[in-house]
């Protein structure tokens, strides 16, 4: 897979371990907050052209812990995608667009942390 795209963003992966809850409004708020907080730090761009891979990280901050795999992307990372779409990252979030997204966490960056480190590569 060739990287397209690398960026470390000031956000942080949630697991919701709780679950995400019954009122969408309160996702709702959340990918909006994540969407000001993009374009504030003007994370804009143009969409990807052709079909992409994403691979996700969860960056450790001082004192977290890692979670069990499979709690990367449950959380708020969809809020996250949602509002990356909506700055221009991608056109959308379907199989069309985003082929396979992969989540993983960092332990070894913990000064940048908490922060969510999303890389974008091609299709091989």
């Amino acid at each position: 897979m060739g990287l397209l795209l690398n960026k470390v963003i000031p956000i942080e992966l949630l697991n919701k371990n709780d679950g995400q809850g019954r009122h969408w409004i309160l996702t709702h708020r959340t990918r909006k907050q994540m969407e000001l907080d993009l374009r504030t730090l003007g994370l804009i761009r143009k969409p990807f052209e052709q079909p992409v891979n994403v691979i996700v990280t969860r960056i450790l901050g001082k004192g977290q812990k890692f979670w069990d795999s499979s709690s990367v992307l449950r959380g708020n990372y969809k809020q996250l995608e949602d509002a990356l779409v909506a700055c221009g990252w991608f056109h959308d979030d379907s199989y069309t667009h985003i082929r396979s997204t992969i989540g993983t966490q960092d332990g070894a960056h913990r000064s940048v942390g908490p922060a969510t480190r999303i890389q974008v590569c091609t299709i091989e």
